[in-house]
């Protein structure tokens, strides 16, 4: 079978903030910005038009396309391809096939891409002859990852080998600032994207705009990394997008409402309840005591919680706590695991304005002194300081588990 495809006008299809970096045939293609710019969009669009082009001169690519975890990958890499190829009207079987539970795309020259995860390491181990390779958001990744990825890329090949890596620059602490803008390489090409260099964006999505340019009221770091796309610049305090309200709203003022559990014995176990409204979080503490037994908690959850909410109203807990679930739902409460990740529920808490009730004491003192820590050099770290932050845990649950991860805004499409 013999296929050939156009590519005369292929430049009507590519963000001309981008276009000049078809041709970049340097190791490593570097791709720093905020969020919103296109790059992740050209990206697999430089892979499948480099793919395209081997038809034509006989070489057979084989790309591998990788993020930190698989289900991460699916949702965003493996996706992003389908949507460029049925765009382009090129899903058709006898050109490429597709293995969605592989996430695999076979072209009928013999070339390939293959999506995956870095929790997967015996299926990339095992990949051999690699010719191209997409490091997304690879600020999740360890320089150890990115040395094997760069050692796995190797052999003759008649085209340019390339690693591409494409990112948002929380912090110059990551290996990546070190490694390409310290060392300076010289097959390295470095690149930067904002928003505004996406003209689609406006065109498309206009209210992902407005959200970009919000976070310049609710956080100058977040707006710096996911706005800009410029380096972050930690301070020691973790919230300052928080305000504290005398008048606590009622209940039917929300849209949805959950709850919060951190649980403690010697430490405070702490409940928070947060309700939401146009995407703003409203936070009140409920309980902080310690020496609660799993018993104790129970019964004081059914002295806090109303029984008509206990049903409709999602309780998210500790994720260390299995046994505490599994009573609580035996109970009568609807408890489920929370998502732990730190790092990434305490960003998504950034994103929003928090709004703390007054008589929540123990909150405003925690909230008021959460701060990261500081190495040896006095250098801030994006890690926070594990002490005396239980209701931060216990807010961050739901607003993360409940609200950020399990139903992400649909107005966010990132690219």
């Amino acid at each position: 079978m013999e296929i050939s495809i156009d590519l005369s006008n292929i430049k009507e299809a590519i963000n001309p903030h981008f276009f000049p970096l078809l041709k970049d045939k340097n190791r490593f293609l570097v791709l720093k910005g905020g969020r919103g710019s296109g790059k992740s969009h050209f990206i697999a669009q430089k892979i499948l038009i480099r793919i395209f082009h081997g038809f034509e001169t006989g070489a057979i690519h084989r790309v591998l396309c990788l993020r930190k975890t698989q289900p991460s990958v699916r949702r965003s890499v493996y996706k992003l391809f389908r949507t460029i190829l049925s765009d382009w009207d090129l899903m058709d079987e006898k050109f490429v096939k597709i293995n969605r539970s592989d996430m695999t795309f076979k072209f009928w020259n013999g070339s390939d891409i293959i999506c995956g995860g870095l929790d997967e390491p015996s299926k990339i181990k095992s990949i051999v002859g690699i010719t191209g390779i997409w490091l997304e958001e690879c600020d999740e990744m360890t320089l150890n990852d990115f040395k094997e990825m760069n050692l796995a890329m190797r052999g003759k090949f008649p085209s340019y080998k390339q690693i591409i890596l494409s990112f948002n620059p929380r912090s110059k602490l990551l290996w990546l600032y070190n490694e390409f803008w310290e060392k300076k390489k010289k097959n390295a090409t470095l690149h930067h994207s904002t928003y505004q260099n996406n003209p689609y964006l406006a065109l498309y999505d206009p209210e992902y705009i407005e959200e970009l340019e919000s976070y310049k009221d609710i956080d100058q770091n977040f707006y710096r990394i996911y706005t800009l796309g410029e380096w972050g610049q930690l301070t020691e305090s973790i919230y300052s997008n928080y305000e504290i309200i005398n008048n606590f709203p009622d209940e039917k003022f929300f849209k949805d409402c959950a709850y919060g559990l951190d649980v403690g014995f010697n430490a405070p176990t702490a409940l928070a309840f947060v309700g939401v409204h146009d995407e703003e979080y409203y936070i009140k503490e409920l309980l902080y005591e310690t020496k609660m037994t799993h018993n104790k908690i129970i019964q004081k959850l059914g002295e806090l919680i109303p029984l008509k909410h206990r049903r409709e109203r999602i309780i998210y807990v500790d994720s260390a706590e299995p046994e505490l679930i599994k009573e609580l739902n035996h109970s009568g409460f609807v408890a489920k695991k929370s998502d732990k990740s730190v790092k990434d529920g305490v960003n998504y808490c950034k994103r929003s304005k928090l709004y703390i009730d007054k008589d929540s004491v123990n909150l405003c003192k925690e909230i008021g002194a959460y701060s990261y820590r500081k190495n040896n050099d006095g250098i801030v770290l994006e890690e926070p300081i594990k002490i005396n932050d239980h209701l931060c845990d216990a807010f961050r649950y739901p607003i993360y588990t409940h609200w950020g991860k399990l139903r992400p805004r649909a107005s966010l499409v990132f690219v």
